[in-house]
């Protein structure tokens, strides 16, 4: 019974982490310029953030770890670590 509860709360700590990593994905692709994303060869900034929004909603429909909440962190992990920082470098220039 303690282990069942232990798992729950450590479930719900997961899922709230994915939630913010994911929001701030979005939130991150909604600030940046729509003429930036083909300048690094990546997809178009209306297809991260459709595929970002869907699968944050999937995510919060879901309300549990499921398969969603996972390929969302590691889309959210994609997009900050090798999206985000192409589209800084591209940003700040050469130099």
């Amino acid at each position: 019974m303690v282990a069942l509860t232990i798992r729950n709360g450590i479930d719900t700590v997961l899922w709230i982490f994915i939630m913010g990593f994911l929001l701030w994905a979005f939130v991150d692709c909604v600030i940046r310029r729509k003429g930036m994303f083909p300048a690094i060869g990546t997809m178009p900034k209306i297809g991260w953030l459709a595929v970002i929004g869907l699968v944050s909603l999937l995510t919060l429909v879901s309300t549990s770890l499921g398969i969603f909440a996972y390929v969302g962190a590691g889309l959210a992990a994609y997009y900050l670590l090798d999206v985000r920082r192409g589209l800084r470098e591209a940003a700040e220039g050469p130099w």
